[in-house]
């Protein structure tokens, strides 16, 4: 009954305060400081010709929410303010999104337009990437996003870094502390001239992470305990500069260095002796020159970018203590893009894009006449196997057309042609958006083929990798209506609904090989269907010193198999594990001269853990609030102290089974700006 009262909640909501914004439309934003700012659902400067992507949602996350939530995880953030479902092992653990249903490996994420979905797992953890490190972010669903290559059969996430070019010096400082020994220092220092500017971001976080929780899974009588092994720390550092070599050319060079380590605990009820740890090196290099002339646009990007992932693993009395499992992976990238517009309702775009993928994986294998006793206990002791190389080369070429025939009418196709190894795809996309009454009503829509080329886990990974496994692909379909209108000069309602259809084939499953229980594979066996509705409402309220906003996001999502792999087979037409059904989240925001304050609320339906839906989580709620104030000083200067309480209500729940998440918890944080 839980989600039958919460469905008939945000019905009522959505009723009484919806909103969106229209299509390219910078539009206008509540200047909410320290709290959130709204969620434009397709409004975002086109900064590259055919970017808007005509016809599919896009939601952007505005700079206010990024200012707000500047320590908190990508993860954290996209749970909060955005329908994307991220299941996560734990705070600082793995956390992998899902759009619209479909699986984390279908999910892209691009960095300033470059691809930086690992290639070994190809799956990106979004609980490794702070906030801090973003100046913008814009979430594409389905599979409409071709101009980078394939992959993003479910959706797409792009960070995007810039600068303002107001001409001084000036920065900021943060530092925070909280529960579970929590805590973040970061600073931000911008240097900007007439023709150059400089920007370097530092940031450490730090957390012991033994949160208590009630354990319920030993006893039927649920206790209190702490969380062991999961103590994480993460440090970074991006330097960034701008450059403006004429009026109509930019050249812009950034490094970002990050570290990650953490311990990964065991799910409740498994006693173990041994402990993991897992340490992470990124370095992403990024090199654009960006020139825009009359009627020709012209962007060259290049890319370098390396990943390094170590694991290990110790016994009690340290009795093994190997220098771990290690993967890695380089990847070169450049990207030449060029626009013409031979008339002001006419963009013709084309993409060349090469990659060039080198993995190196050392693995650990079990050796029987190696071993060691500990307790009566004979454990076997892994011995390194050696490592192994490949070499993978992918070149795409696409070509798109905005065209926009009358004021009420905008158009858009794409297609894209990748070569990938020794395979070859063929990708493509078409929208419409149409613009009613006044520009008052809008109606999109948006159909898509896409691909996803397994990864290289997928194909080399020992023992079972698979390197015949097949691309998985998928057709995607949506539509969408969308309201905007200013009742009063004091009042801003907008409206969105979105309804969608996916087909996927070939989707890979890891199976045992062959019955051998000990080696798994994998295989394209499962063949789904997803179909959902979304629904964004915003009001936003002004007047004089006090301003305040409601929003809020839906998401109804029935992703299910929906082929037999045998007569026997219990998953058919089932819904897929660990696709909620049901979520949604509420925000409320006030702003009163210097003060503010912001209360947001999430709910998660229940997930299904088997195929044959016998099992399943249950659902749950979270309310988190934040609250702050504004001191201003005369020569410029800002201190800004806000308190943030997460899971207020001491709400026992789990992203995944058996892992449980922190109960009520707070952080203080400060924040200095000059």
């Amino acid at each position: 009954m839980m989600y039958k009262r919460s469905i008939l909640i945000v019905y009522l909501y959505l009723l009484l305060c919806p909103g969106t914004k229209t299509l390219a439309q910078n539009g206008d934003t509540v200047a909410m400081y320290g709290v959130m700012e709204t969620v434009e659902v397709v409004s975002r400067r086109i900064r590259h010709a055919n970017e808007a992507n005509a016809g599919a949602r896009v939601t952007h996350l505005s700079p206010g929410i990024l200012q707000a939530n500047k320590t908190r995880s990508l993860a954290e953030l996209l749970t909060d303010y955005t329908s994307v479902y991220i299941k996560s092992l734990g705070t600082g653990a793995l956390s992998t999104a899902s759009f619209r249903g479909a699986n984390p490996a279908q999910t892209k994420v691009n960095w300033n337009g470059i691809n930086i979905t690992p290639p070994l797992s190809g799956t990106f953890d979004f609980s490794q990437i702070p906030v801090f490190f973003t100046d913008n972010i814009d979430l594409y669903y389905g599979g409409s996003y071709v101009k980078n290559g394939s992959g993003a059969i479910g959706g797409s996430v792009n960070l995007f870094t810039d600068t303002d070019w107001r001409q001084g010096t000036s920065g900021r400082a943060l530092a925070e502390y909280g529960s579970y020994n929590t805590y973040t220092a970061g600073g931000q220092v911008n240097i900007t001239g007439k023709r150059s500017a400089f920007k370097t971001r530092l940031y450490y976080q730090h957390s012991d992470n033994d949160y208590t929780y009630l354990n319920k899974v030993l006893t039927n009588t649920p206790f209190r305990e702490k969380r062991k092994d999961a103590r994480y720390s993460q440090s970074g550092a991006m330097q960034e500069g701008y450059f403006r070599l004429s009026p109509h050319t930019r050249l812009t060079a950034i490094a970002w260095y990050q570290e990650n380590a953490r311990r990964l605990p065991q799910p409740l009820g498994v006693v173990n002796r041994s402990h993991e740890e897992q340490k992470e090196t990124n370095f992403r290099g990024y090199v654009g020159l960006d020139f825009n002339r009359g009627t020709h646009a012209l962007h060259i990007k290049a890319a370098w970018l390396y990943f390094d992932q170590t694991y290990n693993i110790r016994y009690d009395g340290e009795l093994f203590d190997p220098k771990g499992n290690r993967n890695s992976s380089k990847t070169g990238q450049g990207i030449a893009d060029y626009s013409y517009t031979p008339f002001t309702t006419l963009i013709l775009n084309t993409t060349l894009t090469y990659s060039h993928d080198l993995i190196r994986v050392s693995s650990y294998i079990d050796i029987d006449s190696s071993k060691y006793t500990l307790d009566n206990i004979e454990y076997d002791i892994p011995e390194a196997e050696p490592p192994f190389r490949h070499h993978r080369n992918v070149l795409s070429w696409q070509t798109a057309a905005l065209w926009i025939p009358t004021a009420w009418m905008m158009l858009n196709g794409q297609y894209m042609f990748e070569h990938n190894d020794s395979r070859s795809v063929s990708t493509w996309s078409a929208g419409m958006v149409f613009n009613l009454w006044k520009k008052k009503l809008q109606l999109k829509g948006s159909m898509a083929y896409n691909y996803r080329f397994p990864s290289m886990n997928d194909m080399y990974w020992r023992p079972g990798g698979n390197p015949e496994v097949k691309p998985e692909k998928g057709y995607s379909y949506d539509a969408s209506l969308a309201y905007r209108k200013k009742i009063h000069e004091y009042l801003l309602i907008n409206a969105e609904v979105s309804g969608y259809l996916m087909y996927i084939d070939d989707w890979i499953l890891w199976l045992p090989k062959d019955g051998n229980q000990w080696i798994w594979t994998p295989q394209n066996k499962r063949n789904v269907r997803s179909c959902g509705i979304e629904l964004y409402g915003k009001a936003t309220f002004h007047f004089q010193d006090f301003e305040s906003s409601l929003s809020g996001n839906f998401n109804w999502s029935q992703s299910r198999t929906r082929k037999k792999q045998h007569p026997d087979d219990n998953s058919c037409m089932k819904q897929i594990p660990y696709v909620p059904r049901f979520k949604w989240n509420l925000h409320w925001n006030c702003n009163y001269k210097k003060a503010f304050f912001s209360w947001q609320m999430t709910y998660i339906g229940r997930r299904f853990i088997t195929t044959d839906e016998s099992y399943a989580t249950d659902p749950y709620q979270v309310h988190n609030l934040l609250a702050g104030y504004r001191f201003m000083f005369r020569n410029g200067m800002q201190l800004t102290p806000q308190v943030r309480i997460d899971n207020i209500f001491d709400t026992y729940y789990e992203s995944t089974q058996y892992y449980p998440m922190p109960l009520r918890n707070g952080l203080l944080s400060l924040m200095l700006e000059f």
